[in-house]
């Protein structure tokens, strides 16, 4: 295929992604299922527009996507929505994805009759909640707070310990002589221990960083805020801890602590995020050979351990994790339906196709077409759910800060975001009581989800988020006046 004809197949398939969209939102289809059909469609079984078949290069261009994803998620936490939910959150993230891959690797030895190591790699592949997932489904749910924010972080910071699993029963699988638990949860603790450490100092710099630097084109703090994801992820690879975690916390710590620009840069981090899912699912896609798929071992094989995996794994794991927690048998119920597999399990399944190993071709079938039914099944009815166990939050959706002020060239005034925290010396005064310098002008501000327009006799209050017109020369001083003891 020419050039030319790449190009435009690209535009193309991009360009009905976005367009299917619509109709994910009417028939209640999760988007990322129509994503991968897509690749399927372009593919080398059906239209034979796209020949693909490399494994790897579709492992890298995933772990890419799933870095601008995650960091995209942790953008959008809020941490004190969710340090509540941390602990539940890192149970189900851990001991969780370990008594799910445990569930499915008995059924795989029964059911399709592999040895131990390959019934274990196969469930480690599957036995996690997948990011992508998780937070395109509840971007549209209006799920009871708690539900939603342990989900959150459960899809965000389990990804590490699927990694860790997968490669351990791979490492049996490959070189059982050397391979070993003990050594293995060694390494699990230094992945996560360093990845934390990791994404809490290259947050705190990338913060100090983004807010002091003095660009000469605000357009350019959008690709430096992204590249310390990538960074994040590749120092933290660098020190064998783990990537995926350490972006996650990155964006956290960056999300929760003072940022320049944050509407523009969350959108754009949204948008790269969109991007990357279209582009990591229809990649996915490619990869899979339909014709493969009928394979009536592969069908009947998926169907039972999708089944087990929605209905006895997954169940088994959220009621375990969370015993010691406080959460209602409705709550439980939601969670353990909405374990969403998605574009890990597909990642994680083209670590057997590029180490080599028997099996691989089916095992990365079967993961595929778990993942499709999973999809179907609890993606289009998470919705219908959340209403049936009463689940849904009216009235409590965030308005999003609206104003996009992003200059092009060399700006001599900007708009800034700044929350005044509880304990701030304003809270109670009035606007006209702060002798604010007339260079700097208040021009919004959001409180509980709603815009106040500043007047003279407005009274500050705690967690107000301030939007400031400031030359941008004087942003420094802006900041020392309002906060004179961290400045």
């Amino acid at each position: 295929m020419s050039l030319p004809s790449i190009i435009l197949l690209i535009g193309s398939l991009l360009f009905i992604a976005v367009w299917t969209t619509k109709l994910s939102s009417r028939f209640n289809i999760p988007a990322l299922l129509i994503f991968i059909s897509l690749g399927m469609i372009a593919g080398s079984d059906v239209t034979g527009f796209i020949r693909f078949d490399d494994a790897e290069l579709a492992q890298l261009f995933g772990t890419i996507a799933l870095i601008v994803i995650l960091f995209e998620g942790g953008l959008q936490t809020v941490w004190k929505d969710v340090k509540q939910e941390l602990a539940p959150s890192l149970s189900l993230a851990t001991f969780g994805v370990f008594i799910a891959t445990t569930v499915v690797a008995v059924a795989s030895h029964y059911i399709l009759g592999f040895n131990w190591p390959n019934s274990f790699l196969l469930g480690a592949i599957v036995g996690s909640t997948d990011a992508a997932a998780i937070f395109s489904v509840l971007s549209g749910q209006s799920v009871r707070r708690k539900v939603g924010s342990t989900l959150e972080v459960e899809s965000g910071t389990n990804d590490p310990m699927a990694v860790f699993l997968t490669v351990l029963f791979l490492e049996f699988v490959t070189n059982p002589q050397e391979a070993s638990l003990l050594s293995g949860l060694f390494s699990l603790t230094w992945e996560m221990m360093i990845g934390l450490l990791l994404g809490l100092a290259i947050g705190w710099i990338a913060s100090a960083v983004i807010n002091r630097i003095d660009l000469s084109s605000s357009s350019f703090y959008p690709i430096l805020l992204m590249s310390f994801g990538f960074l994040s992820f590749g120092i933290a690879s660098a020190f064998s801890a783990s990537g995926f975690l350490a972006v996650y916390v990155t964006a956290i710590y960056i999300s929760n602590h003072e940022l320049v620009y944050r509407q523009t840069l969350v959108r754009f981090t949204m948008s790269m995020a969109h991007l990357a899912q279209i582009g990591m699912f229809i990649v996915l896609g490619l990869l899979v050979f339909p014709k493969q798929l009928l394979d009536p071992q592969v069908i009947l094989s998926s169907i039972a351990l999708a089944l087990i995996l929605i209905f006895v794994a997954r169940p088994l794991s959220v009621w375990l994790s969370l015993w010691p927690f406080k959460y209602s048998w409705r709550e439980k119920v939601f969670i353990s339906f909405a374990g969403l597999k998605g574009a890990v399990p597909i990642i994680l399944a083209t670590y057997p196709l590029v180490a080599g190993i028997d099996n691989a071709s089916m095992i990365f079938n079967i993961v595929f077409f778990t993942v499709l039914l999973s999809t179907l099944i609890q993606g289009s009815l998470l919705s219908i759910l959340a209403d049936r166990l009463y689940l849904n939050e009216t009235g409590s959706s965030t308005i999003q800060t609206v104003i996009e002020f992003m200059s092009i060239g060399k700006p001599n005034a900007e708009i800034i975001e700044l929350t005044i925290p509880r304990h701030h010396p304003f809270i109670g005064k009035m606007i006209s009581d702060i002798q604010l310098p007339q260079e700097f002008l208040i021009t919004a501000i959001i409180r509980d989800d709603q815009i106040v327009t500043p007047r003279g006799d407005t009274v500050f209050e705690g967690n107000d988020q301030l939007l400031l017109l400031t030359p941008k020369h004087r942003i420094k001083t802006l900041k020392r006046f309002l906060f004179p003891k961290t400045s």
